[in-house]
């Protein structure tokens, strides 16, 4: 399942260039106001003289000791501020995208599917709609819990087979859907039978000591132009409960032969 990136440039690090510049321009400001004051304040020539060097020292010492430690400090507060702006940007990405998850399988749930689809959606796709077969008799005959197993079995199953750039989410129930963008109608169903094989072949174990095979069967539909993603959708879900009528486990693109079944 394809996911977005969002990188931010790389946070800055305590430049001790830029204290010292600040530290230099406090010192020439404070020997400016120094001189400005004995001026202005008309100071008798021989108290000038004798403390003169003092307050010249003083206007130069006091930005060095004060300056640049604060220069140093602001800095890294600075960068602790931006570090916390990163880090409850990352909190808020997560959660938001967490969101769009269904709980119990981690795929897409089925309002950011349609989204995602709306936003992928070009000519040269297609969509599949998977549906688990007999599932309400895993729920009925293994509990529930067994039954959310199958699910999640069945949704890493179907991550793993698809290609990175594909979207996959649950629809709802026992139900999933998978958008291969830049497939065509044999890529599509090439693709769909490998995942339904590959998931015929799994190995569940609703007990210790039983073994129950799971089975799929997959609507498989390539968009045309001018099809809107709730088109595309109302057909793959009539191919797939065609290859239920079919008697399941197999895969449905058409009413035509190039359909496949186990």
């Amino acid at each position: 399942m394809a996911h977005s990136n969002h990188t931010r440039p790389p946070l800055g690090k305590v430049s001790y260039t830029r204290a010292v510049l600040v530290t230099l321009v406090t010192v020439v400001i404070a020997q400016v106001m120094t001189a400005a004051a004995i001026v202005i304040c008309d100071i008798p020539q021989y108290i000038l003289d004798e403390i003169i060097g003092i307050w010249f020292a003083l206007a130069a010492i006091l930005p060095l000791v004060v300056t640049f430690p604060l220069a140093i400090v602001f800095q890294r507060e600075r960068l602790k501020v931006e570090q916390a702006m990163v880090e409850l940007e990352k909190a808020h990405a997560a959660l938001a995208e967490r969101a769009r998850l269904d709980p119990l399988t981690n795929l897409l749930d089925r309002k950011a599917f349609y989204n995602d689809l709306e936003t992928a959606l070009a000519g040269g796709s297609s969509l599949l709609v998977i549906d688990v077969d007999h599932f309400k008799s895993i729920n009925d005959t293994y509990g529930h819990q067994a039954g959310d197993d199958a699910l999640r079995l069945i949704a890493s199953t179907i991550e793993a087979t698809t290609r990175e750039t594909d979207i996959v989410g649950r629809l709802g129930g026992e139900e999933f859907g998978v958008f291969l963008s830049g497939a065509d109608l044999e890529k599509a169903c090439n693709i769909a039978e490998q995942i339904r094989v590959t998931i015929c072949d799994l190995e569940f174990a609703p007990t210790p000591t039983t073994r129950h095979q799971l089975t799929v069967s997959i609507g498989v539909a390539m968009r045309k132009e001018g099809q809107t993603p709730t088109d595309l959708f109302r057909i793959a879900d009539h191919r797939m409960y065609e290859a239920k009528r079919r008697g399941r486990n197999c895969v449905h693109a058409s009413s035509g032969p190039e359909s496949t079944s186990a």
